[in-house]
């Protein structure tokens, strides 16, 4: 049978259906999108294969004596740019922030109704991406003990729910409270203490 390790770690293989190399290299590209990972090197028996090229060894049948070896980096170079991403996520829910407070003081509740679910659905993506962010960058117990980012996120959700239960009741006063002072300072810990924090062991590790 063939031998196939990605990273030094041997993985499933079914001669039957990869005819060839060229019909294996899809499977790992799933496993390893090229928006997280970038191919170091892809070997057979030994030998070094350009897969974008024309090599007849990616088109030969696989037979059972073929050692195939495949190496992919974590690109560390995408986390700046999700990072800074962050900060103006951020930024633009400030902004919504104070749109909605505004808008709630004077009783405008269709469109404060709106700016909410602007907040609401950025808050989503916010947590969905610093949770990533911070489980590439950070150890568990980093996460953990080294900066307050559990307390953070469990804090986050708390005002989140809270949003949407003042919501329910049309309780302006909660809801202006709670979008004005809780969310607004939670944001902001995020920006001025976890974020530059984040970059600067993405910026040491490129």
């Amino acid at each position: 049978m063939a031998i196939i390790e990605v990273n030094s770690q041997s993985i499933n293989f079914d001669e039957t259906i990869h005819l060839n190399l060229k019909s294996i290299i899809p499977k790992l590209q799933k496993r390893f999108p090229n928006e997280e990972f970038s191919l170091e090197y892809f070997m057979i028996n030994g030998n070094n294969i350009d897969i974008r090229s024309e090599d007849s060894a990616l088109m030969r049948p696989i037979c059972d004596k073929d050692i195939i070896e495949v190496s992919f980096l974590k690109n560390n170079n995408i986390l700046p740019e999700i990072l800074n991403d962050l900060s103006g996520l951020i930024d633009k829910i400030l902004d919504h922030i104070l749109t909605c407070t505004n808008l709630l003081k004077v009783d405008n509740s269709n469109n404060s109704t709106r700016q909410l679910s602007k907040i609401i659905a950025a808050m989503d993506l916010f947590l969905q991406t610093i949770n990533h962010a911070c489980s590439e960058i950070l150890t568990e117990e980093e996460i953990t003990t080294l900066l307050p980012v559990k307390d953070l996120q469990i804090h986050l959700l708390s005002i989140v729910k809270a949003i949407n239960d003042a919501q329910q009741k049309h309780d302006d006063i909660m809801l202006t409270d709670l979008l004005e002072y809780e969310l607004k300072d939670n944001l902001t810990q995020w920006k001025i203490l976890i974020l530059p924090t984040l970059k600067q062991r993405v910026l040491k590790n490129i």
